[in-house]
Formats: structure tokens, sequence, C-alpha cells
């Protein structure tokens, strides 16, 4: 039966195999050199078609769909120049040829190059009043980005854990004592048990008191702060403590909860409803990936690096079995945190048009969640 549980294993295969093709990667700016701008475009035409139709492509259709005159003979040299320089390969001796995951990644940069803004239909996004968070916001991005792409959407959230507390309230409601707590993106409610007789007056202090030691801190340098400040706490006396005490276990309750991401996922009936040929094994190898979210998760940490934009294509992944699809990471910000948009295809997907989608999306996400949430 298939497990996911090798991981770190296929991670040492998948080194081994690279080091196999170490020189013809390390050869891979010598080669893009050589590429003179005809050669160029014959690449780049022999993706384009291969994207669209999914066959090996001939000489005669690039030779007809080029901007500039070229007979199929000269094609077909070109092509075998290129096959042999690693950008493409032939699956059949009497066939066309079809890109290589470089000769992929040659068309992805070139195109990124030219930064030509894509004619899309205007991006619906969700109207801000229908919406009362931010995991709704997200859900619905991750509805949005499956729409306008048709390949499977994956969102991840910021880590809650880094936000800072803006606010802290407490109120009585007959005899029982509740607190609002205000963070960056959301807000709490929670009763702290017990029969607390209390007045005004002793409430606001205990308010002030943890809103002027706690505020602006994260929850976890505020779980610090309130045990660093015990003894003072012990000296406000009993009453005081208590209530303090029982907020330090809903404060430590609410930073557990938030130190999981959520990852939303959307489009997996994309995959399955694909004319694309994918083995499967390999299917079935993603389809539990999207159902461990913690292996999912680590593998979307080890593509997301220090640029905004990250594209991982067939053979770059880390796992052999996922060589069949390429991953498109962008990231966005909410209230100075950080996340993850994402989106993964087979690898003749349509890379521009889910680069352009991700960073409209991305863009304007951040203006949305500024509406939503104040």
């Amino acid at each position: 039966m298939f497990t996911i549980l090798s991981y770190n294993k296929l991670i040492s295969i998948r080194v081994i195999i690279l080091k196999i093709k170490l020189h013809q990667n390390l050869c891979y700016n010598i080669y893009a050199m050589e590429l003179d701008k005809r050669k160029s475009e014959v690449l780049k035409e022999v993706v384009k078609e291969y994207i669209e139709t999914g066959e090996p492509v001939s000489s005669e259709r690039v030779a007809r769909n080029v901007n500039f005159p070229i007979s199929p003979a000269t094609v077909r040299n070109y092509m075998a120049e290129l096959d042999e320089m690693g950008f493409l390969t032939q699956v059949h001796a009497s066939s066309g040829r079809i890109p290589t995951t470089k000769g992929f990644r040659y068309f992805v940069e070139e195109s990124l190059k030219e930064r030509k803004r894509l004619k899309l239909s205007e991006i619906k996004f969700p109207e801000p009043e229908k919406i009362k968070n931010l995991s709704e916001i997200l859900s619905q991005i991750s509805e949005l980005i499956s729409k306008y792409t048709n390949e499977i959407s994956l969102v991840v959230s910021p880590c809650f854990e880094d936000e800072k507390l803006r606010y802290i309230h407490f109120f009585l409601a007959t005899n029982l004592l509740f607190t609002v707590i205000v963070t960056t993106t959301q807000t709490t409610e929670a009763i702290l048990l017990g029969n607390y007789q209390l007045s005004e007056e002793n409430l606001r202090l205990i308010e002030n008191f943890l809103n002027g030691k706690l505020q602006n801190l994260t929850l976890k340098q505020a779980l610090k702060e309130i045990l660093s400040n015990a003894f003072y706490i012990d000296e406000l006396g009993k009453s005081f403590s208590q209530i303090i005490g029982k907020f330090y276990e809903t404060l430590k309750n609410e930073y557990e909860k938030r130190k999981t991401k959520e990852i939303f996922i959307r489009g997996i009936s994309n995959l399955l409803t694909t004319q694309i040929q994918i083995a499967e094994e390999r299917l079935k190898f993603l389809l539990n990936i999207l159902e461990e979210k913690e292996v999912l998760e680590r593998i979307l940490n080890d593509v997301t690096k220090d640029e905004k934009l990250q594209l991982v294509i067939g053979e770059e992944n880390k796992l052999p079995e996922l060589w069949d699809y390429s991953l498109i990471t962008v990231k966005y910000s909410i209230k100075e945190l950080e996340g993850t948009l994402g989106l993964l295809g087979p690898i003749r997907m349509d890379y521009i048009k889910g680069i352009f989608v991700l960073e409209e999306i991305a863009n304007k996400l951040e203006q949305l969640s500024e509406k939503i949430l104040g």
C-alpha cells in the first residue's frame, strides 16, 4: 500500500538523482547564452504549443507559427540542437519534441522578462460586508484562484502566533466575567470561569494593568510577560491574581490554537477531470499529500524563500512522485503577517496566467483585508 511516510527517504533518492544530473544543470546558463533569437523563439513556440495541446510538437507546426520566415528543415536542426542542450526531448524517434523541465524553466523566465500584462476578465473579489473573519477571506480567495486558473489552489494563512495584542477588555454579566482579546487580525471573546464579585473600578484596574503591560506584544511575548510579573500580580490581591491567572490560561489556549497554520485547498476536481495523463501512482501520492497538511506545509516551506515569487517545475521538485507537477507560490501580507498563495498543476500548466492571477490576488488581498478587519 502506498504511503507518504517515506518522505525523508525519497528526499535522499532525489539528492542522488540530482547529482547524476549536476553537469547538465550547471550548464544551463552557458546553454542559455548560446541560444540566439531564432532558437529562443523556436523553443518558446514548442513550449506554447505543448502547453496548449499536450502533443509532441512537429517542426512543420513551429515553422508555420513563428513570426519570422523559416523552413521546417531548419526548425528540425534547431530542435535537434535544443534536444542536445537539454531543453527538448523526443518521446519516439518518429515523433515531434516536447519540453523538458529546463525548457519550461527557460520559457517562463524569458516570458517574465517581457512582463506583458495578460488580458483576463476582471477578477471579482468577495464583497467585504459579507465576510466575517480572515479564515472566510482566505477560503474564498482559494476558490477564486482555482476558478481563474482551473488548477489546484493552496492558500496558507499567516502564522497567527506572531499577531500582536491590541486591546484587552473585561466585562461582567450576571456575575460571569468575560474577556475580549483584540489582536492584529482577530477578536476573541471568552468566559473566565468563576463567581466574581468585582466593582467596575477594580475591573478597570485589572484591564488597565494588562493593557499597560501587554499591548503591542505578540501572544508569546505576552504570556512570558505575565509570568515575569507573577510576584507583582500576587501583591495586587487574591481576586486580582485569580482573574489574571484565568486570563493567562485563556491567552495560552488562544496561542496554541493560532500556532497551526491553516491551509485552504480548492480545485482538486480540476486535476481529476483534466485530460492530461498522469501516472496512477503519482496521482495517488499527490492526493495523499493533499490530505496530510503537515507534509504539504513542509513541502511549501521547502519552496518558499525570501523572494515573493517562487516556481518549482517538474523534476525540480524534491520528490520524484511530484515530477509530473509544478508549483507556483506568491507571498502576501495582511497586517504585517505573511502568508502564501500557491498553485499546483501539471507540468504543462499555463505558468504565465497562473503567476499573473496569484500576483494580482496577492496585491489586492491586503486592501480587501483592511476593509474587513479595519
